[in-house]
């Protein structure tokens, strides 16, 4: 029942468009932005899984996932 806030920051040029993912659904995305925080309200063990934050621009693409554990 707790609330847990993710991070992801990036920086380049053009400046990337971040997005966050849950598996394969996207849960939030948003171009030219510096830092994408995702906000989880109340999790439960439902919303256990692997979390990826992607920034991607015509230059390239980086992820960083992190696994969360709900018990």
């Amino acid at each position: 029942g707790a609330q847990v806030e993710l991070g992801c920051r990036a920086e380049g040029r053009p400046p990337p468009l971040l997005t966050w993912f849950r598996g394969a659904q996207v849960l939030r995305e948003e171009p030219g932005v510096p830092s994408l925080p995702l906000h989880l309200a109340q999790v439960s063990p439902g919303d256990s899984g692997t979390y990826t934050c992607v920034a991607e621009n015509k230059h390239g693409r980086h992820n960083r996932s992190l696994e969360l554990h709900v018990a």
